[in-house]
């Protein structure tokens, strides 16, 4: 039996909503250690997207190299650690110096072209092989026979042709009595449902059948961040932390899998947040009052908060208000009131909805409860624009 933790989707130097994340990232990062450490796996998969953005941040690479050496010193038996660059990440960069970190049994699988190229994995007279396939850019990777002159472009069409050349390796490798095998991958599964804060593409062909690799033991996801089953063999563990208020409530999982010769089991281990993200909703007097008999308030008045105000009138500076009750509130919502202010309603509280005012009006009123006052410069360049689209109307 081999025994792995998988992951994905850790999106290192996040920022929600202008609130850095490194310490709920951190205490995530030092949760997954702390599992490496006590247990007997023999390998972390970290199935993309490591980083949110293809230029990291200097903390978050930071942070990485911190994690990675706290692992690898933490570990009595010998780990081996795989990571694959997803749609977020740089390659070339991901992949600095991984002839050197290959040495210290950390694998960084950057190339497409290098898919069929396994690390083969050997504990307890047991082994399996762990391909490496990177998020697949247009033209990673070309068709061995093309018909015609097209390049590879589609998720689809790329993914068909790495799975042709890794099923000739597995071949091989089962003559040499390799039988195991799993894949990591980052990519877009047919049937996968999104949780909000994903990079998601437009179009079928960007989707890749869950089927077209079927014939691993075991195919470790990466790029949805709800945690979920794709197909017979393929998981996707999620994003350890929630990363978008669609995705408030969700519970957030580490992935651990032991293939054996009945196949792969997989568990699912909970992570604890730093901090919960939460989205409510409701009228300002609910959150303006006493929170001590309302239990759900009281729950989330440390989360990273979401506020959704449903009433119909524009309540001025609600977030600075509610701020100080709530610490961590990052966004506040008044959709309903700016509906109604679209609409030509009366937004404000305490206006006589009775007197009926012009355009210009409105958008004063507008300024007024977006930022507290009014921008006599902005109110003359709203008047133009008005007045040219009133000329437009009449000269057609």
């Amino acid at each position: 039996m081999i025994k792995f933790l998988h992951t994905a989707d850790l999106h290192l130097g996040k920022v929600f909503h202008e609130q850095s994340l490194k310490d709920d990232q951190n205490a995530m990062l030092d949760q997954l250690a702390c599992l490496l450490a006590g247990d007997d796996y023999s390998a972390l998969i970290i199935a993309g997207d490591v980083y949110d953005r293809s230029i990291p941040s200097p903390e978050a690479v930071e942070l990485f190299g911190s994690f990675l050496g706290k692992v690898k010193a933490g570990k009595s038996s010998p780990l081996e650690i795989f990571i694959i660059p997803g749609n977020h990440d740089s390659a070339s960069r991901l992949g600095f110096g991984k002839e050197l970190f290959a040495r210290l049994g950390i694998r960084f699988g950057v190339s497409a072209a290098d898919c069929d190229k396994p690390v083969i994995l050997e504990r307890g007279g047991e082994s399996c092989a762990f391909f490496l396939l990177p998020f697949l850019n247009p033209g990673v990777l070309e068709a061995e026979n093309p018909e015609g002159n097209e390049p590879l472009r589609s998720q689809s069409a790329l993914a068909e042709e790495a799975e042709r050349r890794m099923a000739k390796a597995r071949q091989d490798l089962k003559l040499k009595g390799v039988a195991r095998s799993v894949l990591v991958a980052h990519l877009f599964a047919t049937g996968g449902a999104e949780a909000g804060s994903e990079r998601v593409f437009l179009g079928n062909a960007e989707n890749v059948r869950a089927d077209v690799f079927r014939d691993f033991d075991y195919v470790a996801l990466g790029h949805l961040h709800r945690a979920q089953r794709a197909g017979e063999k393929a998981w996707y563990p999620g994003s350890p932390l929630a990363y978008s208020f669609a995705e408030a409530g969700q519970e957030k999982y580490f992935l651990s899998v032991e293939i054996s010769d009945n196949g792969a089991v997989v568990e699912k281990i909970p992570v604890a947040p730093l901090r919960g993200v939460t989205s409510l909703t409701g009228p300002f007097d609910r959150f303006e009052g006493d929170i001590k008999d309302d239990p759900e308030l009281l729950a989330s008045a440390n989360n990273y908060l979401e506020i959704r105000l449903t009433d119909r009138g524009i309540t001025e500076n609600a977030r600075d208000i509610l701020r100080k009750r709530f610490p961590y509130l990052l966004s506040l919502r008044q959709d309903e009131a700016l509906s109604n202010l679209a609409a030509g309603s009366s937004m404000r509280r305490g206006i006589d909805t009775s007197v009926r005012r012009s355009i210009t009006d409105d958008f004063k009123n507008f300024l007024l409860d977006l930022y507290g006052k009014e921008d006599p410069e902005e109110t003359e360049l709203f008047n133009n624009l008005l007045a040219e689209a009133e000329a437009g109307e009449i000269s057609s």
